[in-house]
């Protein structure tokens, strides 16, 4: 039997409150399986075999939209975005009196899944979404979505847009920005053209979600790290080599770096961690999802003398760090 537009939101909010306060991550896995089964049934977009196409922009790829859908599927990510962005919406709401809080979401994909299980925590005169995607199946997928779910009254606009070069509407107040369109290490998608983009044009006290995203240089050990996966609470031996760049809300493009490497008998390999601050206590640490999976650079045969390796972000249609010893 089908179920009601209150019968669905119900669900969600069962399945939000999961994420937002469980810490069984069985209960989380069941709540975020119960999610995709309500979105990929409104919306006919299931996360499962990808057969669409990718879209190739001049800074970067946009993912297509059943690789969109499938993000949700990662647990720790999917939960810590929503607990951080839920956080944000709570702490403007203390600072901002007798309007709704505006957010653009850059790169909303066919769920607006950082987005569309928070609807069951805050009414829509207490928030407000500009939807944005390049896509336009992900976007009409995404309009399906709340037109189905009844929450339309949510959705000031949907915006089919390159986010790299969007303008904010004059006559809108924007608030918070999300975007989350970026691989680990910051490669070939364009989150830091985007940021580039849109952070100029939000006001001082606006939130841009993620917080903090930061790239580490590191030489690790395939003996060390295997060890971290088969031992339990077994903490890797790795040579931290330092920060290659972190982008924040004050915003700047990579500049390029030069990062000393010891000589080492043991860890040859030249990796890059990626840590993402979601908003206040909610980080994304090495191995926690597809985004701060270690991003191995080169292997460094040999290494028995000091040496310097420089790092420069090169920002094209196939966007990421490269690098030269």
């Amino acid at each position: 039997m089908e179920l009601t537009t209150q019968q669905l939101n119900e669900s969600i909010y069962d399945a939000t409150n999961a994420l937002l306060f469980e810490e069984d991550y069985l209960h989380i896995k069941k709540s975020i399986d119960q999610l995709n089964v309500l979105f990929s049934g409104a919306t006919g977009v299931k996360a499962g075999d990808i057969t669409d196409e990718d879209i190739y922009l001049p800074n970067g790829k946009a993912v297509s939209t059943i690789k969109a859908a499938h993000c949700l599927k990662e647990l720790e990510r999917t939960r810590r975005f929503i607990r951080g962005i839920n956080q944000a919406i709570e702490c403007l709401s203390g600072t901002i009196q007798g309007r709704t809080l505006n957010i653009l979401y850059a790169g909303c994909g066919p769920y607006a899944t950082l987005l569309t299980p928070l609807t069951s925590r805050f009414s829509s005169a207490q928030i407000n979404f500009i939807l944005l995607d390049i896509n336009a199946d992900s976007l009409a997928a995404a309009k399906t979505l709340y037109d189905k779910l009844g929450l339309s009254t949510y959705v000031i606009d949907y915006v089919c847009a390159d986010a790299t070069t969007y303008k904010f509407p004059d006559d809108i107040c924007i608030d918070m920005v999300i975007s989350e369109t970026m691989l680990n290490a910051l490669r070939k998608e364009p989150q830091l053209a985007i940021m580039n983009n849109l952070i100029p044009q939000m006001r001082k006290d606006a939130v841009f979600i993620p917080e903090n995203i930061i790239v580490e240089a590191v030489l690790t050990r395939w003996k060390e790290e295997y060890s971290s996966f088969t031992i339990t609470d077994y903490q890797p031996k790795r040579i931290n080599l330092g920060v290659v760049y972190c982008a924040s809300r004050e915003f700047k493009l990579p500049q390029p770096v030069v990062i000393q490497v010891p000589a080492s008998e043991t860890h040859n390999r030249l990796d890059l961690f990626t840590e993402i601050t979601v908003f206040g206590r909610e980080v994304l640490t090495t191995y926690n999802c597809s985004l701060t999976m270690p991003f191995a650079v080169c292997k460094l045969e040999n290494n028995r003398e000091d040496m310097k390796v420089t790092f420069e972000y090169v920002m094209s249609d196939h966007p990421g760090f490269t690098y030269k010893y």
